[in-house]
């Protein structure tokens, strides 16, 4: 028992975990569970305990008894008496707040009619009897409000009506087990929406398409972008049965398809001052909202998505990480997560390809401080490196800034896709390079995020978008779909000692690790002499 001992805890509901513990596997899949990692460097990892990561850990049935029964069982010294009590009281508010009833009867109830009032009072609210009426338009902010307040409303009110779709799965079409625990997850524990945490690479779509496909009824799914908008129809049109006349485009002033596709981009398009596609849309009588890479919604979609809550509601998305702290928003709007699974859990069973994580120290050359065609100069000298190292494996390079994504394409002679690339030309570079033809991309940030580009085995992130977490998760799924005979993937990236890049890459390793990827950190000449 004492071996297992390995969590040292901190005024500040901090937790420290000895990385060098046989417990520590165990100790951090635990911790991921009610708790956010803040620092991933030495031989202590450090993890916060959170009001968003306890909300999470109790719509998924942990209790608050459960929590502390853990933080006993691996603390070096019992939990501090603060900590106790801070999990007792946030877990104790999730379930306070009750929405229930059918749309235009809408009521928020719950045991302390103290809040009651005082929730009545800042939003304008009537009683009826024991509970509050709500406004079928309200609905939406009423939750991201007392989110925000830190009373997460457990929404359990009648859905709208909604089209039924008869429609299935294909015969041949096998779903993962992960993937089924995923639909049946979805399906029978988010009653009126949730989200669904899974790297790229493992199928999220798939997991998307049969959680449709088993509710059968009128789907509307928003993405991103159009190229990933494409790769939702190709998944419909192959994996269900659904005919080709029920599955397609938005397409303004005609009626939706049964299965419709639209971006975020058209959702909050505006023509004349107002929105032009919204208004058609939320009327429908939709059974099923699909929002694609939910960490990503902007705040507008969010916006509307109040307005989407009598609608069922699925987020995807592999990391609910938002660099703007709005996580609530999608806790409030979407729901709670109902399924995640660990990344190392999926390399370990071979879903997901194993994955290195190099941070390679990049030092320019020359006296004094460097410009920034210096520090672009010695990066390119690193990258031109790797590229030799990795001769023949499909490689992927990704910049920030369209002026580096244009250097690398010359230095390495690769073509290059950004946002300006027409979309036949980047669909005809992305077949070139999944059938071999092309053995290198330079990428903008449109390799962000939904790219199929499953042979892709080294990826060298020459810059990113100030440290963000979610676009790491993005781009080292462009890594992650299993390759031939096991082969592991590397995932680089260049950073320049003395400046902000240091700061910027230590956010992205926390995530890593907190992942269960191993990251280490090299200088460019000793990779060199490696």
């Amino acid at each position: 028992m004492r071996s297992e001992r390995c969590l040292i805890f901190q005024r500040d509901r901090t937790i420290l975990v000895s990385t060098g513990a046989a417990a520590y596997p165990a100790a951090r899949d635990g911790l991921r569970q009610f708790a956010e990692l803040v620092q991933a460097a030495g031989a202590y990892h450090t993890y916060r305990v959170t009001e968003l990561a306890l909300w999470s850990a109790a719509a998924g049935g942990l209790t608050a008894d459960a929590i502390v029964a853990f933080l006993e069982r691996y603390g070096v010294h019992p939990p501090p008496r603060t900590l106790v009590a801070f999990i007792q009281e946030i877990i104790g508010r999730y379930g306070l707040l009750r929405l229930s009833g059918p749309l235009g009867g809408l009521r928020l109830t719950g045991l302390d009619r103290a809040l009651l009032a005082r929730v009545a009072e800042a939003h304008g609210l009537c009683w009826d009897g024991d509970g509050l009426v709500v406004p079928d338009a309200a609905r939406g902010a009423i939750k991201a409000a007392l989110a925000d307040a830190g009373y997460p409303v457990v929404d359990e009110a009648v859905l709208a009506a909604a089209t039924p779709v008869r429609f299935a799965l294909r015969p041949g079409v096998r779903l993962r087990p992960y993937q089924a625990e995923a639909v049946r997850r979805f399906t029978e524990r988010a009653a009126t929406g949730g989200v669904v945490l899974l790297p790229c690479g493992a199928g999220k779509t798939v997991v998307g398409v049969a959680i449709a496909a088993r509710l059968q009824a009128a789907t509307l799914i928003i993405t991103p972008s159009r190229t990933i908008g494409e790769q939702w129809l190709r998944h419909l049109r192959e994996m269900t049965t659904l005919p080709p006349e029920a599955v397609g485009e938005y397409v303004g002033g005609r009626e939706p398809p049964a299965v419709t596709v639209l971006t975020y981009q058209r959702l909050t398009a505006r023509a004349n001052g107002r929105q032009a596609t919204l208004g058609a849309l939320l009327d429908w009588p939709w059974g099923l909202v699909i929002y694609d890479e939910v960490h990503a919604l902007p705040a507008e979609v969010f916006r509307q998505s109040a307005s989407l809550q009598s609608r069922r509601r699925l987020g995807l998305t592999a990391t609910l990480v938002r660099e703007d702290g709005r996580e609530r928003d999608v806790f409030a709007l979407v729901g709670p997560t109902v399924y995640a699974v660990p990344w190392r859990d999926l390399e370990r069973r071979g879903w997901i390809a194993a994955v290195d994580c190099v941070e390679v120290r990049v030092q320019p050359s020359g006296v004094g401080e460097a410009s920034a065609d210096r520090l672009l100069a010695a990066k390119l000298r690193v990258v031109r490196r790797l590229a030799r190292r990795h001769a023949g494996e499909p490689t992927l390079v990704v910049a920030h800034r369209l002026t580096e994504v244009a250097a690398v394409a010359r230095a390495l002679g690769a073509p290059m896709v950004t946002g300006q690339t027409p979309a036949g030309e980047r669909r005809a570079l992305y077949d070139a390079f999944r059938r071999g033809e092309t053995r290198c991309l330079a990428l903008s940030r449109v390799a962000n995020v939904g790219v199929d580009l499953p042979d892709a085995a080294v990826l060298i992130q020459l810059s990113g978008a100030f440290g963000s977490r979610q676009e790491e998760a993005q781009r080292l799924g462009r890594l992650l779909r299993p390759k031939k005979a096991g082969q592991r993937a590397t995932f680089y990236t260049l950073v320049v000692p003395g400046t902000r890049e240091v700061e910027f890459a230590a956010r992205r390793q926390r995530f890593l690790v907190d992942q269960g990827y191993r990251y280490r950190v090299v200088d460019a000449e000793r990779l060199a002499a490696s």
